[in-house]
């Protein structure tokens, strides 16, 4: 998994983070963060369910919610403003719905249980009640995750869903996680459908060790934006708001976010050294993963994948192009991209080795599948 995750839809992980905190005092400071081992844990959990969520083939929805906010990406991908409305709508509608959805309450009452009117910041809260707190905030991320991602197969066409699924192998090199769903742009059997599950349940070991490894960097990484956005007088205000200020909150803090990580690419070594760790890791982790994938292509599939990554259509190349921009890779005047050191280029995502074998081998079913 790549560490671009973290900030490829910080709007849609801050919505969960402000939605997850909802109980918390209405404002924290970074110092007040650090020292509440829950809200600590709760980084944690969001950014696990964040890539577990992709994993499992439902994040596409949720970045499409932050990239969809771009005129150009909309009308790339023939999405109508009527429809971006609905989906502005459905995600204010979660955060509505909390008020009405019984297994939403049924947590949060959990959560008030577990809360100490003497430490409103829970800093004093033990090993017990942060596992406790963690649990339930799991299942929350993944009711609202579901519910957005729901909502977004909802509005969007069967066309548009292709075009999106389209997009993300074309955009595999800078995409946070690879899952089997996005394959499905190429027209997979069913037969073929198993076996990509088959494959990622036996890699599955590997993923957990490096979704730990990846939470952990994650709160290191983001305690220091949390630094960083304290010294520059900001702070994260939480309680008290509609789900539409949360959304504008939300959408504002990301913008900023992405500003702080520029600066401590640049200015903090240890950032950068973190940041460097997670993506060689999730590259190597990507790599196996894709390599297991693309063997199970027929012929056909695999020149349309090489095609897509090759020469993407233009809904895909402007859906890489804000990746790209998300990602802080800077537009040349002359036009084009400036990649930085290890970035995406075209064919980079699938490796020349692989091109290379992969002629020798023998089409999907082989015999000893």
């Amino acid at each position: 998994m790549k560490a671009k995750l973290l900030f490829a839809s910080l709007s849609c992980l801050f919505f969960l983070l402000y939605s997850a905190l909802a109980q918390q005092p209405p404002q924290m400071n970074s110092a007040q963060i650090r020292q509440s081992p829950v809200v600590q844990q709760s980084m944690r959990t969001g950014a696990q369910a964040a890539v577990r969520s992709f994993w499992e083939g439902r994040g596409a929805n949720l970045m499409a919610i932050g990239v969809m906010a771009d005129p150009e990406t909309r009308t790339a991908f023939g999405v109508s403003d009527g429809q971006y409305q609905q989906i502005q709508q459905a995600q204010t509608g979660v955060l509505s719905g909390l008020q009405d959805n019984p297994e939403i309450q049924k947590l949060i009452a959990e959560m008030q249980t577990l809360q100490n009117p003497a430490d409103p910041f829970m800093q004093n809260a033990d090993a017990e009640t942060v596992k406790k707190r963690s649990e339930i905030q799991t299942r929350m991320s993944f009711l609202l995750m579901d519910s957005m991602s729901d909502a977004v197969d909802s509005i969007l066409t069967p066309e548009q869903q292709q075009k999106m699924k389209e997009a993300q192998l074309a955009s595999m090199g800078e995409m946070p996680i690879i899952s089997p769903s996005m394959f499905e742009a190429l027209n997979l059997t069913d037969t073929q459908k198993q076996h990509m599950e088959r494959i990622k349940k036996e890699i599955e070991p590997e993923f957990e060790k490096n979704l730990e490894s990846f939470a952990d960097n994650s709160v290191l990484m983001a305690n220091k934006l949390l630094d960083e956005l304290d010294k520059q007088g900001g702070s994260i205000e939480i309680g008290g708001a509609t789900p539409e200020e949360i959304q504008q909150r939300a959408r504002e803090l990301g913008e900023k976010m992405q500003g702080i990580q520029r600066k401590l690419l640049a200015e903090d070594p240890v950032f950068k050294r973190v940041l460097d760790e997670m993506q060689a890791s999730g590259k190597a982790f990507a790599t196996q993963f894709k390599t297991k994938m693309f063997d199970v292509l027929d012929d056909e599939q695999w020149a349309r994948l090489q095609q897509l990554i090759d020469n993407p259509p233009a809904h895909a190349r402007v859906f890489l192009q804000k990746l790209k921009e998300q990602n802080g890779q800077a537009e040349q005047a002359g036009g084009g991209w400036q990649p930085g050191p290890g970035s995406w280029r075209p064919g980079d995502p699938i490796p020349v080795e692989y091109r290379q074998e992969r002629n020798t081998r023998r089409p999907f079913p082989r015999e000893e599948n």
